[in-house]
């Protein structure tokens, strides 16, 4: 949908400001923090820079696991439940980690 009409309002310095700080923890832009307060959605803080590097070292970490499962299963070296439990746990905490700062986002 192309959007051709126009609003302007003016702000404060104290409330440009503000809004410019909760449109930086967005990680919106203005037009789109905009939108969305108009059409009542939760907007909500862009997780850590960390964030993404967590859910790859855990990723990696069960892939590994991963393929020592299927190494196990294929020649049947020990015991792999205990194997396919720690891969479950590792998915477990990508699960919570995602859900520590996702949980509160709206559903679209």
């Amino acid at each position: 949908m192309k959007k051709k009409n126009e609003i302007k309002i003016r702000l404060s310095d104290e409330e440009l400001t503000a809004l410019n700080k909760k449109v930086k923890l967005s990680g919106l832009s203005r037009e789109e923090f905009a939108r969305r307060c108009f059409a009542n959605k939760k907007i909500v803080e862009l997780p850590p820079v960390d964030y993404g590097k967590l859910i790859f070292e855990t990723r990696r970490v069960g892939q590994n696991l991963n393929r020592l499962l299927r190494i196990a299963y294929a020649n049947n070296y020990f015991n792999t439940p205990d194997i396919k439990d720690c891969l479950d746990r590792i998915r477990a905490v990508e699960d919570k980690i995602h859900s520590s700062f996702f949980a509160q986002n709206p559903e679209e």
